[in-house]
């Protein structure tokens, strides 16, 4: 048996988490839906999507509104609990693994190979993994699982190695009497150091409620990949690359843009 995933302490408790996410999502689905109709796929009729790392289940949520079926994993308990408890996932398969190493506990859970209609993997969790070894490792494990005309839609920043200047987000959402607000800085990669292909994350969280306020301070790494070094990796997987698109679904059209959703398939003959 695959031993557990240690916790990922990355994240904040699963409510605020989701309550910081949530907003969007819609949108989100809505593009990855345009591109299914744009570029084929299966059947639009009780698809299955799959998602790796899906958190507090967010976009699946919204997937089985739209009367799909959905399947997804985690490395967090506390993520895959939250969930497990919302209604719209009452009859979603949900199980706890690493993105690195997953495909046993997904048959165990009952994702047959070949079974999955589209996978979605958005907002740069891909570069959690620390090496392109372990992404080629996921991609491989992503083939088994897919139908063979499905699709995975990876949303991914591509980093320019020649324009290295730290950058700043700001990220805020509301439930109730809560209010959370994440302010993140980006430090870029350091080329010529062990650090030349890490980007640093370091979030500043506010969770405002009407008994005061509460901080929470976050620093982890990204890997990053250039142009040449996504599709050097997408490469030597059993993954091929299908098209670009940008955060809304639409073909880039030459555009240069901070994110993307990439859509992959199954190489021909995997």
């Amino acid at each position: 048996m695959t031993p557990s995933p240690e916790p990922d302490n990355r994240y904040p408790a699963p409510a605020i988490y989701d309550i910081l996410n949530t907003p969007g999502t819609r949108d989100e689905i809505d593009a990855f839906e345009r591109i299914l109709r744009a570029l084929g796929g299966t059947d639009d009729r009780n698809r299955l999507w799959f998602e790796p790392a899906c958190g507090t289940g967010r976009y699946l949520r919204l997937v089985c509104r739209r009367g799909h079926r959905a399947a997804g994993f985690d490395t967090d308990a506390a993520m895959l609990t939250y969930a497990r408890r919302r209604r719209e996932l009452a009859g979603a398969t949900l199980f706890r693994a690493d993105m690195a190493s997953f495909l046993q506990q997904a048959h165990d859970a009952g994702v047959a190979a070949g079974s999955v209609d589209v996978a979605i993997n958005p907002v740069n969790s891909l570069r959690h993994l620390p090496s392109d070894r372990s992404l080629v490792a996921h991609l491989d494990q992503m083939a088994v699982l897919l139908e063979p005309r499905g699709l995975y839609i990876v949303g991914i920043s591509l980093t320019d190695y020649r324009w290295l200047e730290p950058e700043e987000d700001l990220w805020e959402g509301a439930r109730g009497r809560c209010r959370v607000r994440q302010l993140v800085n980006y430090l870029p990669p350091e080329p010529g150091t062990p650090r030349a292909r890490v980007e640093t994350v370091i979030s500043h969280l506010s969770v405002i409620r009407p008994r005061g306020t509460d901080h929470l301070d976050q620093r982890y790494d990204l890997r990053t990949y250039d142009r040449r070094q996504w599709e050097a990796v997408i490469g030597r997987s059993k993954l091929v690359r299908i098209a670009s698109r940008d955060p809304a679904g639409r073909p880039l059209a030459g555009r240069r843009l901070p994110y993307q959703l990439e859509v992959l398939g199954r190489r021909s003959g995997q």
